[in-house]
């Protein structure tokens, strides 16, 4: 048996597509869905400006066709569409690596006592 992880956010109408690669054999499968016990809190709320780009784009898409299925000239128009409306709604590597290094300094604090 072989395990394929994939970290998936649920939306409010709790509707998720899967799209497995190619290396991933057809027939039948058991899906497993496991929900943590502790909800993680976000560590950086998104700027409004960012999800207002966001809202702004995906109002515009019409053709939800997974990515794979779009041809080579509808990939490239999809691509400049959505290139950089995504600044700003997550934290920058450099804010996960200074958040890193904080906790990293706590830890060693704690065992320094």
């Amino acid at each position: 048996m072989h395990a394929h992880r994939m970290h998936v956010t649920i939306p409010e109408d709790r509707r998720v597509m899967v799209e497995l690669p190619d290396d991933v054999p057809t027939g039948l499968v058991e899906l497993i869905v496991l929900i943590p016990g502790e909800r993680e809190e976000p560590r950086m709320m998104a700027s409004p400006e960012a999800l207002a780009r966001w809202d702004e784009v995906t109002a515009e898409i019409t053709d939800w066709r997974p990515f794979r299925e779009l041809t080579l000239e509808e990939r490239r128009a999809r691509l400049r569409r959505l290139r950089g409306i995504g600044k700003g709604l997550l934290p920058s590597s450099e804010d996960f690596q200074r958040e890193k290094a904080e906790e990293a300094d706590l830890e060693e604090r704690k065992f320094a006592r």
